[in-house]
């Protein structure tokens, strides 16, 4: 049987992104909250802080576990209507 080193490296690797892209998210969704009072504890300013520290993954899983409004970031109203005046 051949050992193939890059057959040993590309779960890490997988795992590595998966990660990367796992911290991308919780960054992007605690920017995208549009009120502080939206969320759940904390405000977006903290939230942004905890997703960028304590390691990239370790600060988006205690952001996706408890910092994350309730019913998940409120999608944005659009512009406001026209004037009927």
């Amino acid at each position: 049987m051949d050992f193939s080193p890059e057959l040993f490296f590309i779960p890490f690797g997988l795992l590595a992104l998966g990660l990367l892209v796992l911290w991308i998210w919780a960054l992007v969704d605690a920017l995208q909250v549009p009120e502080d009072s939206m969320s759940r504890t904390g405000n977006k300013l903290v939230w942004v802080l905890v997703s960028r520290s304590w390691g990239s993954s370790g600060g988006a899983v205690i952001y996706l576990a408890i910092g994350r409004p309730a019913g998940g970031t409120a999608p944005h109203s659009g512009p406001p209507p026209p004037y009927q005046g």
